[in-house]
């Protein structure tokens, strides 16, 4: 007899139960409450381009589904539950995520069609496995194995290791960041908080490539987040920051960089561009580059002064961080990517939301470059819709 009431029974299991048993537990308490006669956690890899299968062994290879031209791709891309008839029942795919950062979707094979309350009910149930992995990524390396389609070189590793939840969507504003080469990115980095009275968002990028550039620009990420977490505004962060690196490096390397911050109850976002590429706007459907003035990289000159500059936002605004790679790509015949290219994608993708903006314009740039990226391509997209008083 199915169980009407089975998805804070899947939550107290999930809790009681080893880390590295997630997907069996899922699989029983499914099986008993809705009959389900296979179940199957899919997580997205890292560059989003497969769904990867979870099994209490990690050393089995179940096979992969692509994200694109799949019903379960569609279901993850798309974040709603996707049904499908199979020889032995009906296949539901259900989204799981956390918030709005996309983690997989769980593949479930009913015996007949679910009704509108059960999928609700599968709803929510994919919903508790994403915040039970969130948690049991502290205990176990099951899920960080099984996304993994090939080995991170040791600087990527450090990378993923310093960044925030992926995306984020709440009261006025959505915040959504990609990195590519997912499985080889160096010296990138973004990072966000989001708090009462204002939202933090900051982006850099580390001089040079492969395990130096991480450690630089982790050093940079972890000075900026000290100085946040201590109430310091964004020119102290940066100029706390820059010198951090420069005592560290001599001037010998650099990071450039983004921060920014939103002030909440006046709509507005002030910023310090040290050395980095433009931010762009996108308001009333039409793109423009910010134009900010650059001061120095971090950690190139001692006791350097920045400039804070201010951004009046309105409800729909849209603005989008990039790293240099992402303009700069190159294809094998000598194109770059270029600013026009990023212009018309930004305009192209006006209606989606942020997580699927970063997604297909890192998208768009390993399509051009065609081989490996020479440059991490870093993006940020920041939705600001005011929150409502």
């Amino acid at each position: 007899m199915a169980d009407s009431g089975f998805v804070g029974r899947l939550h107290r299991t999930l809790d009681a139960a080893p880390p590295y048993a997630l997907p069996s537990v899922v699989s029983v308490v499914l099986a008993e409450a809705v009959g389900a006669k296979d179940v199957a956690l899919l997580l997205a890899d890292y560059g989003e381009v497969t769904l990867e299968r979870v099994g209490s062994d990690p050393a089995v290879d179940d096979g992969s589904l692509t994200v694109e031209g799949t019903p379960a791709g569609s279901a993850f891309l798309a974040q709603t539950p996707v049904e499908v008839a199979d020889d032995a029942g009906i296949r539901l795919y259900v989204p799981v995520s956390v918030r709005t950062e996309r983690l997989g979707v769980l593949d479930v094979l009913l015996p007949e069609p679910p009704s509108a309350e059960r999928r609700e009910e599968l709803q929510r149930a994919a919903i508790v496995v994403g915040y039970v992995i969130a948690t049991a990524r502290r205990y176990t390396d099951l899920f960080e194995r099984v996304r993994r389609r090939r080995d991170l070189i040791l600087a990527a590793e450090i990378q993923w290791e310093l960044l925030p939840v992926l995306a984020y969507d709440g009261d006025g504003v959505a915040v959504a960041g990609s990195l590519e080469p997912a499985y080889a990115i160096a010296g990138d980095s973004f990072d966000y908080a989001v708090e009462a009275d204002h939202v933090h968002v900051a982006i850099t990028d580390g001089m040079g490539h492969g395990l130096r550039a991480a450690l630089l620009g982790s050093l940079a990420v972890a000075a900026l987040r000290h100085a946040r977490r201590r109430g310091r505004d964004i020119l102290a962060q940066v100029k706390e920051a820059s010198q951090v690196v420069h005592d560290q490096f001599g001037g010998d390397q650099f990071v450039t960089g983004t921060v920014a911050s939103i002030d909440v109850e006046h709509s507005r976002m002030r910023l310090v561009n040290a050395g980095h590429p433009q931010p762009w706007l996108v308001r009333n459907n039409e793109v423009r580059e910010l134009g900010l003035f650059a001061d120095f990289p971090l950690g190139l000159f001692p006791g350097v002064d920045y400039r804070e500059q201010e951004l009046p936002l309105q409800g729909g605004d849209r603005v989008l961080f990039v790293s240099d790679g992402v303009t700069e790509a190159t294809s094998p015949d000598g194109t770059e990517f270029g600013p026009g290219r990023l212009v018309e994608l930004l305009a192209a993708t006006t209606e989606q939301i942020p997580t699927e903006v970063v997604r297909r314009v890192t998208k768009a740039v390993l399509d051009h470059r065609q081989l490996p990226l020479r440059d991490d391509a870093t993006v940020v997209c920041i939705d600001w819709r005011a929150r409502q008083r």
